[in-house]
């Protein structure tokens, strides 16, 4: 028994602060800060940021799950110089989770798989998996050149050559397409280093022009579980700002995108939350869903600069809405699209508003299909309650059904 509520209340306090350690960073502000915020973050939990500048010259690395990045405000600016030959997760991105798993073939699965299915055939051995280890599978087009279709899964149980998950299966994977390693078919990547519950909150990041051949990505999330991107924004002038590639549970809420000539872009990416936030490209298209993103929620966004088009849907983009976003005029040389959606199903485009478009030819909505290596269809794409200002010359593309 506590001796008084007010003695419990202490010890309740002073056990949250032992829970969640709170870092700061020994960084100086004036000179190279690379190895001082490394090795801050090195120690995982919550590491702090005062408001001043800090100057990196190689990729950040978050290694251990359940670590924050906390800034000041925007005041603590994370400033960026890559080097001209770069290196994929050295130093051509300023804050990462471990790119691993891109280093890795898939291994093939025998045999289609339908929403429900609780298990899956692989061809070769897999004495390596455990119960509770994530799988990342993904169906690769070759025409496409990347995966159309992904999703994750955990495993229950092994038998022989049959993995049992926890969950059933909320993707169909037909595995129509050819078996080429890394190239071509269906198959599956085991998560080697997991990095789960990473949160970035409340800083800048600035990656000033020095010529493609130094650009960096601003954030890469990257084969993570559950990531946070909250108040953050980025300036990166040659490279995504704001990227992600095969993670799942990502959210990213009131924070900013801006760049010149890459756009943000999350791809293979699923459970993808986007409120609230603001996405510009001066020469580029402004946001990019793509190649097998599903189980999105994109609304509330600003996409206030873009260049030929505003937000494209590509390549497998299914299960989702992209509800009450605003996408600014849209420039061309020749035809600007305001949204494209190809290759897209079960998705809900509603409610939008679509300022307008450069060119004599610009169009505010086309929904198509896809010819990969098999074609790869645009169903269920329902297109409700859109506004155009007066700069489109077609509001909707011939074939497009408003209301469908």
């Amino acid at each position: 028994m506590w001796g008084s509520s007010v003695a419990a209340r202490a010890w309740l306090g002073l056990a949250a602060m032992l829970a969640c350690e709170l870092v700061l960073c020994s960084c100086d502000g004036e000179n190279d800060d690379t190895a001082a915020v490394q090795s801050a973050v090195d120690r995982g939990g919550v590491v702090s940021f005062a408001a001043r500048t800090y100057h990196l010259s190689r990729t950040i690395v978050i290694r251990n799950s359940n670590t924050t990045i906390q800034g000041a405000g925007p005041l603590t600016v994370f400033q960026y110089q890559a080097s001209a030959f770069k290196t994929q997760c050295v130093n051509d991105r300023v804050f990462t989770t471990p790119c691993d798993i891109g280093r890795s073939l898939p291994r093939r699965i025998a045999g289609a798989i339908a929403i429900g299915d609780v298990s899956f055939s692989a061809v070769d051995e897999l004495s390596d998996l455990q119960p509770a280890d994530w799988l990342i599978v993904t169906d690769i087009d070759s025409v496409v050149g990347d995966i159309v279709n992904a999703d994750w899964v955990q495993v229950d149980s092994v038998a022989g050559l049959v993995v049992h998950v926890r969950s059933p299966f909320r993707t169909a994977f037909p595995n129509a397409r050819e078996w080429v390693p890394g190239h071509s078919g269906l198959g599956f990547r085991r998560v080697v280093s997991l990095v789960e519950n990473i949160q970035f909150r409340n800083f800048n990041i600035a990656v000033p022009d020095a010529g493609t051949q130094a650009a960096a990505v601003g954030i890469s999330v990257y084969a993570a579980l559950q990531t946070t991107i909250d108040q953050v924004v980025v300036n990166s002038f040659n490279a995504q700002p704001l990227y992600s590639r095969l993670s799942k549970n990502l959210t990213i809420t009131g924070s900013e995108g801006h760049g010149n000539s890459v756009l943000n872009e999350f791809a293979s990416t699923v459970d993808l939350t986007l409120r609230g936030d603001t996405f510009g490209e001066e020469d580029a298209a402004g946001l990019g869903l793509d190649l097998g993103t599903a189980f999105f929620d994109v609304s509330g966004n600003n996409i206030n600069m873009s260049r030929n088009i505003g937000v494209y849907l590509l390549y497998g983009v299914h299960d989702g809405t992209f509800i009450d976003n605003q996408i600014g005029p849209v420039g061309s040389a020749t035809n600007a699209n305001g949204i494209l959606a190809w290759g897209t199903q079960n998705v809900s485009i509603s409610d939008n508003y679509l300022a307008g478009g450069a060119g004599p030819q610009s169009t505010g909505i086309s929904v198509r299909s896809y010819t990969g290596e098999i074609v790869i269809p645009s169903v269920n794409v329902t297109l409700s309650g859109n506004t155009f200002g007066p700069g489109w010359v077609f509001d909707y593309e011939r074939g497009t059904i408003p209301g469908g």
